[in-house]
């Protein structure tokens, strides 16, 4: 037997059922992908996803589409809710997590004469910084970017990388 809810009885035979699918992070800049399913027996429901509460505003590919994605304005932590509406029934309910972080992921490569500093995550404006050890005392700004790589000259010298986004 299915609820509507926590003491709200049991939902009456043919009533939709939504499952919003599994909890999900993402990074910042790439959408999430809805896996939702909306089961029922009678006529097909109005399928709607909407944000429930977030720190931004979110952007749906097709809100009234089970299979769908999500854009987020910001990092953060979001809830999104599917609903299914026959007309008939409650309306069948179910939520589904999703976080959004700003975590940078950097990748180096030697080309040629330079190493190539690429990463995805973040927003711009980025700073590529460079330290002469670990832990580092301090960190010296190499180049302020807009876009996601850059290329350094290499030197004789060591030295540790990092990127530094909004």
């Amino acid at each position: 037997i299915q609820t509507t809810g926590t003491n709200e009885g049991p939902r009456s035979a043919g009533a939709p059922v939504a499952n919003a699918g599994p909890d999900q992070t993402v990074l910042f800049g790439q959408a999430a992908q809805l896996a939702g399913v909306v089961n029922f027996s009678n006529a097909p429901p109005v399928i709607q996803w909407k944000a429930y509460s977030g720190t931004g505003t979110v952007t749906f590919g097709n809100a009234a589409q089970t299979n769908t994605t999500a854009n987020f304005s910001a990092p953060g932590i979001y809830t999104l809710e599917l609903s299914a509406d026959d007309g008939i029934h409650a309306v069948a309910f179910d939520a589904v997590v999703i976080t959004v972080t700003n975590v940078i992921n950097v990748s180096i490569a030697r080309t040629g004469t330079n190493l190539n500093v690429s990463w995805i995550g973040g927003s711009p404006p980025y700073v590529v910084q460079r330290a002469d050890a670990l832990p580092a005392g301090s960190w010296n700004d190499i180049v302020t970017t807009s876009v996601n790589s850059t290329n350094i000259p290499i030197t004789n010298t060591t030295g540790s990388f990092r990127v530094m986004g909004q």
